[in-house]
């Protein structure tokens, strides 16, 4: 995933996660992903693999394309 790419989705699942109220740790129980790695996915620091993002999505109640709206390639 190209640097940019990863800020973009951060960026979403920030988005996600704060319109539903959560706290990291929060969207860490949800999705089964530990809240350090919800962090560094959060800043774009860190790439996500097919099955985190499905995880993610599920977590959020999203399809795949659904969780993904709005994420450009830059």
């Amino acid at each position: 995933m190209h640097p940019d790419v990863c800020i973009e989705l951060g960026k979403r699942i920030r988005e996600l996660r704060k319109k539903r109220g959560w706290r990291q740790i929060d969207l860490a129980e949800q999705s089964g992903i530990h809240e350090v790695h919800i962090s560094d996915l959060e800043r774009g620091a860190r790439e996500v693999g097919l099955r985190n993002l499905s995880a993610l999505a599920q977590a959020f109640g999203l399809t795949m394309s659904e969780f993904l709206k709005g994420v450009r390639d830059r």
